[in-house]
């Protein structure tokens, strides 16, 4: 039967870079103390790193006499490779720095499409300010939205305040309600349009709401609870789409009001739902820990927080309150 060697329980001990160091700088100067004073530091404590090495080893790198220090066959074959690992290392660091200082100069960004509009013009201002940065900017739902910023794909969020993981810090901004949009000669359009309609008051009515989203839950829910069947619901992907059956008459419209911003049209009409009035809160987001934040995040997510902070009533405290 053959005996195989029983495998290592623990790791070999490494060398330390200025163990390695040590070893390059008596080797290219072959003096321990011309070796010593290239590194800054004393010879007895440059000789007793040498030690530690060969211990470490458990191997003689050099052979020493009063007046010579020569590489033995082991140190001569380490050679190459300790200047190689330190050369590595060297370049390693550059490209490290070189790393940070290209991230220094990106911001990466995502706002709900909804919420662009509030994100857009203060950014384009801290823009103007700081032209040396490079601005990358998306537009997910929610949820992948909470993902990239999760994953430290995205450094700064602007969505709702719904379902949020641990670890990240919110500053709200902003509240949106769910509104309905009608068709100016619709009979629910006749009130005063500031006037709320009750949810109830969309029995009867074929209804159209977004397939996807922070608000499809929160209208669905709502809907159900309020008795408004659903068996005639149009869900669309996007809002040019909802719009077009409203104009036509073929619907009535349940959407954030947030969506409705760039909407001017004379022949359609906005109104509340009220009875429950359902809003939700708009937050920037980012990563907790502040400390861990780059210089370049920390400035844009303050401005970005005057800037919004007056959207939310009454005007929230401007620092990140974690989760």
């Amino acid at each position: 039967m053959t005996k195989t060697s029983p495998e290592p329980t623990t790791r070999p001990r490494q060398p330390t870079l200025r163990q390695l160091k040590g070893f390059q700088a008596v080797a290219q100067h072959g003096s321990f103390s011309r070796a010593a004073e290239a590194l800054a530091l004393t010879q007895p404590a440059l000789s007793a790193t040498i030690r530690d090495l060969e211990l470490l080893l458990d191997v003689t790198l050099l052979e020493r006499s009063t007046h010579h220090v020569a590489l033995t066959a082991a140190g001569a074959a380490l050679q190459p490779q300790v200047a190689w690992l330190l050369n590595s290392f060297s370049q390693g660091v550059s490209d490290m720095h070189r790393t940070l200082a290209s991230q220094a100069r990106s911001l990466r960004l995502a706002a709900l499409p909804s919420t662009m509009h509030l994100l857009a013009p203060p950014l384009a201002q801290w823009q103007r300010e700081h032209p040396e940065v490079t601005l990358t900017v998306r537009d997910p739902l929610n949820d992948e939205l909470v993902a990239a910023l999760h994953t430290g794909e995205v450094d700064i969020a602007l969505g709702t305040e719904l379902d949020l993981p641990a670890g990240i810090a919110t500053i709200p901004v902003a509240t949106d309600e769910l509104v309905a949009l009608l068709p100016r000669q619709h009979r629910l359009a006749q009130a005063t349009p500031e006037s709320a309609l009750r949810w109830r008051d969309l029995r009867g009515e074929r209804l159209a709401l977004f397939a996807s989203g922070s608000t499809y839950d929160l209208a669905l829910a709502t809907l159900r609870q309020q008795g408004v069947t659903l068996d005639a619901a149009d869900r669309l992907l996007y809002s040019e789409s909802l719009y077009s059956l409203v104009r036509s008459g073929l619907a009535v419209g349940v959407i954030s009001r947030l969506y409705t911003h760039g909407l001017h049209a004379d022949d359609l009409c906005l109104r509340p739902l009220g009875s429950p009035a359902i809003t939700r809160r708009i937050v920037l987001m980012v990563r907790s820990q502040p400390e861990l934040r780059r210089s370049t995040v920390t400035d844009c997510l303050e401005h970005l927080a005057r800037a919004l902070r007056g959207r939310l009533e009454p005007p929230s405290q401007p620092e990140p309150r974690p989760r």
